[in-house]
């Protein structure tokens, strides 16, 4: 006969909350900017700001706010861009970090970390010495300062991250979830933002979660429709999502911020073919061929939308420019169907592959696609002497920006 532990049949689910993750790797590059206020930003005017210094808060400023306001708002305002290229080696050197403890590491966004530690006891100890172990990591061997929130599932381990200072761990016991959540604010449950904090007040005047809680369903369902059962459930803090691991298909991935919002499609276009010529480049370089092909296309309203492709998979032909921009095109007309401003562009290549083809039963049946391949290696030579903008078709006006 087999006995299996009460405590263990719970789960243990950690959520490490890295405070001002950007801006912290950001400081460590430039340790003059400390104490200052700072935000990051793509451009200025119209752009938005993503991330947010504890010092530019106490100034007004918050995530989503144009940059013209903000600096009205701080004049002594320190703009950066954003650096992703730099933000997720970081990030993926702190999953493999926490791999050690656990294989169920799962990234929810920048400096947001889910890691289940069920079943770990006899191998780390206890549940807060494990989570104080990983704490004392992040401090020791990346110098960023973390909040750790334990629970049994994602979403009170997220919300008791919240909640606490930075360098404090919360540990909420198995069966007080709604409990612990009741006194809270509504807008601290993930995903209820403004909009929907606004209606609770509104037309429910409801403050706390555990107001949320005492609703009936069917009111809240005449609100909110489907959400209304998902908002009442948060409330009661069952949720019963596991962790997931990023799925490892091999992938490139070109991207661009665009220095100002922009919805005219010449320019748009222009800035698809430069991601194009990127990515056709790395392909050559690593000779492989895309299996599928995904567009995504960020607003300035933060809304993404996203489009793919199957690409034949015998065909050789997929590491050409050209063939890669028609291919991106496509995906262009079917992905913008919004009149708004343009934020952000990604290509992206997955499930690559060495280049399968049949050759050329004659000569002059491949002189078109010869010469075009010819043509590639003598610009990729040219780039890889003189760097990524040492020759460029003018039609990019990507080819001034920073390409990641």
């Amino acid at each position: 006969m087999r006995f299996v532990l009460y405590e263990d049949m719970i789960r243990n689910i950690l959520h490490l909350d890295i405070r001002n993750f950007c801006i912290a790797l950001e400081r460590q590059r430039q340790p003059d900017l400390r104490d200052w206020p700072m935000v990051i930003a793509p451009g200025q005017g119209r752009t938005v700001v993503q991330a947010v210094s504890p010092e530019a808060r106490g100034e007004g400023i918050r995530p989503g706010m144009a940059v013209a306001r903000a600096r009205r708002c701080c004049r002594r305002l320190t703009i950066l861009p954003p650096d992703f290229s730099f933000y997720r080696q970081v990030q993926e050197r702190v999953m493999a970090s926490l791999g050690h403890f656990s294989p169920l590491v799962e990234p929810a966004g920048w400096g947001h970390f889910f890691v289940d530690i069920t079943g770990t006891r006899r191998l780390w100890g206890t549940l807060l010495d494990t989570a104080d172990q990983m704490r004392r990591l992040m401090t020791r061997d990346f110098q960023l300062n973390t909040a750790v929130g334990l629970a049994s599932n994602k979403l009170v381990s997220q919300v008791a991250a919240r909640v606490i200072r930075i360098q404090e761990l919360c540990d909420v016991f198995p069966g007080v979830e709604a409990s612990f959540l009741a006194p809270l604010r509504v807008n601290l449950l993930p995903g209820v933002g403004e909009v929907t904090t606004t209606r609770l007040l509104a037309e429910l005047n409801l403050r706390t979660v555990g107001e949320l809680a005492a609703v009936p369903p069917m009111f809240l369902g005449e609100i909110f429709g489907a959400a209304g059962k998902r908002l009442r459930r948060m409330a009661l803090g069952e949720d019963s999502s596991p962790v997931v691991t990023p799925r490892a298909v091999p992938a490139i991935q070109e991207e661009i911020q665009l220095p100002e919002d922009d919805n005219r499609r010449s320019q748009l276009l222009g800035h698809l073919y430069g991601l194009a010529e990127a990515l056709g480049r790395r392909l050559r370089s690593q000779n492989r061929c895309p299996g599928k092909l995904i567009l995504t296309v960020t607003y300035a309203d933060s809304i993404q939308a996203r489009a793919h492709e199957q690409l034949d998979t015998v065909g050789c032909e997929f590491h050409l420019d050209s063939v890669l921009y028609r291919a991106a095109s496509r995906l262009f007309d079917r992905t913008v169907q919004r009149r708004l401003r343009i934020r952000r562009l990604a290509l992206s290549a997955t499930y690559l592959h060495p280049p399968i083809g049949q050759l050329a039963l004659f000569p002059w049946d491949d002189t078109a696609r010869s010469k075009e391949t010819e043509l590639l290696k003598a610009l990729d030579h040219i780039r890889n002497r003189y760097g990524e903008h040492g020759v460029y078709y003018g039609r990019v006006p990507s080819s001034r920006l920073e390409v990641r």
